[in-house]
C-alpha cells in the first residue's frame, strides 16, 4: 500500500505514526473494516485532526526514532530482540500523542 499526503502541511511521517497507533487501529477495526487488512480506501475513512506544528514535531521525532531503530535491523547493526523494549517505548509514546490529538484519555 501507498500512502501520500495531499497537503505540503501534513507530512507522510505523520499519517504513519497514525496508521501505527492502537487507537487508529481499534477505529478502523470497529467502524471501517473488521478484517486483518487495511486497505487504501480504508484509510481514506479516518478522520484526520490537523496537527499543530509542535505535535508535529513531537511526531516527527517519533517516527524518525522508530525508522532509526528498524533501520539499524535492516542494515544488520542490531536485531529486532536488541531494539525491541526501545520501539515498544516509542510504540507507547506515539500511542499516547494520538489519543491526546484525538483528546482521549489512554
Amino acid at each position: 500500500m501507498s500512502f501520500f499526503s495531499c497537503s505540503e502541511n501534513i507530512p507522510e511521517y505523520f499519517f504513519v505514526c497514525l496508521l501505527n497507533s492502537k487507537l487508529v487501529a481499534q477505529y478502523v477495526d470497529n467502524f471501517v473494516n473488521s478484517t486483518s487488512h487495511c486497505t487504501t480506501g480504508d484509510a481514506k475513512l479516518i478522520p484526520v485532526i490537523i496537527p499543530t506544528s509542535y505535535e508535529l514535531e513531537k511526531f516527527k521525532q517519533i517516527f524518525y526514532k522508530a525508522f532509526k531503530m528498524k533501520e539499524s535491523v535492516a542494515k544488520g547493526i542490531a536485531t529486532e530482540l536488541d531494539i525491541a523494549k526501545s520501539l515498544s517505548e516509542t510504540e507507547s509514546l506515539n500511542d499516547r500523542l494520538v489519543a491526546l490529538l484525538y483528546l482521549i484519555q489512554s
